[in-house]
């Protein structure tokens, strides 16, 4: 190889390796994962609600709340990720989450009145969710921890 190659070929060897990192695409980082804590009011217990199946609505039961019940915690999101929830009942809860056009997306009505309610749910998209406790017939107060991790 004569000289004028080799040099030719050491200085676009040089360049490209200072190149190719910054004309790489970066990544975004993820966005941390959201935690937090939702409290509960249901002072109107109702045990009209029968499905004990996770994909079936479980908050749509025939006793009218109270204007004192806090049914609905929400959380925003930026983009898809996991929800977990964890409900510290010691009776009988049910729970949802849903998303705002109030499609179930996940939810939990335990085999036993005094199951802790919590589910796992995949949020497709950015948006705002909600997550909804209901007593069927358990404590009028509860509250539910829950963690959101970014795809």
């Amino acid at each position: 190889m004569n000289r004028r190659i080799s040099v030719a070929v050491a200085a676009l060897s040089v360049v490209a390796v200072g190149v190719s990192p910054a004309m790489a695409a970066k990544k975004k980082p993820k966005p941390k994962p959201i935690k937090g804590t939702f409290s509960y009011t249901d002072t109107t217990p109702d045990p009209t609600t029968t499905a004990n199946s996770d994909a079936s609505q479980h908050c749509d039961g025939k006793v009218p709340a109270s204007p004192a019940d806090v049914n609905t915690g929400t959380i925003k999101v930026k983009g898809p990720g996991l929800l977990t929830v964890v409900g510290h009942n010691k009776l009988d809860w049910a729970m949802e989450v849903k998303d705002a056009k109030g499609n179930l997306l996940g939810g939990s009505d335990g085999g036993s009145p005094t199951d802790a309610e919590g589910t796992d749910a995949m949020l497709p998209k950015a948006g705002t969710y909600s997550v909804i406790y209901c007593n069927m017939e358990g404590e009028p107060t509860i509250t539910a921890d829950y963690t959101f991790v970014y795809n």
